[in-house]
């Protein structure tokens, strides 16, 4: 009899506790950047369709299928160009850019903002300071690099053909990684 009791009641704790934790997974991580509030159980595209900062530019990651590339088995870090990285082209070549540049060009573009992994901000400061401030290398699923560096203590991401970006924001999860917000256009030459 009491053998009994002590695999109820282990069964009542494990039941319990078992009940705790997949009520801690359920919780998605909730954050909130200029008025726009993203969520780590949503899809890149659902976390930034309503952010006012990108509104151009998502014209062209719809085009370009980035909702397709940032969905993926492995957890990815994608770097988003905000809208001011259009402002400065000539009127006349963000037009050409918005509207006439092929889908597999803007593929093969967006490809070199996406990298395997979830990198945050703080890694990216961390790996930097313990190589005594060089820069750190990470292959993009375009098979280029980006080269992340600080300068100021602010972290600011090169291309392979050195067109820098500055992280604006960033650290935000979608459901397949992380997605972070930079100033500048890369791995793409003006005309």
């Amino acid at each position: 009899m009491i053998k009994y009791k002590y695999i109820l009641i282990f069964i009542s704790v494990f039941s319990l506790s078992t009940y705790a934790q997949n009520a801690n997974n359920d919780k998605a991580v909730q954050q909130e950047w200029r008025g726009t509030h993203f969520s780590s159980d949503k899809s890149l595209m659902g976390n930034i369709k309503e952010v006012k900062e990108i509104e151009q530019i998502l014209t062209v990651f719809e085009k370009g299928n980035l909702e397709e590339l940032s969905v993926a088995e492995e957890n990815l870090t994608i770097f988003i160009p905000l809208d001011s990285a259009l402002e400065k082209m000539k009127r006349r070549e963000r037009k050409a850019f918005l509207e006439n540049t092929p889908k597999s060009e803007l593929i093969a573009m967006w490809k070199e903002y996406i990298v395997p992994g979830r990198i945050d901000e703080h890694a990216i400061k961390r790996n930097i300071e313990n190589r005594e401030g060089n820069s750190i290398f990470v292959r993009t699923l375009g098979n280029n690099q980006l080269e992340f560096l600080l300068k100021n203590q602010e972290v600011y991401v090169r291309d392979a053909y050195g067109k820098e970006a500055k992280l604006v924001k960033g650290n935000f999860y979608h459901n397949h990684g992380f997605f972070h917000f930079i100033d500048n256009l890369l791995y793409y030459e003006t005309k």
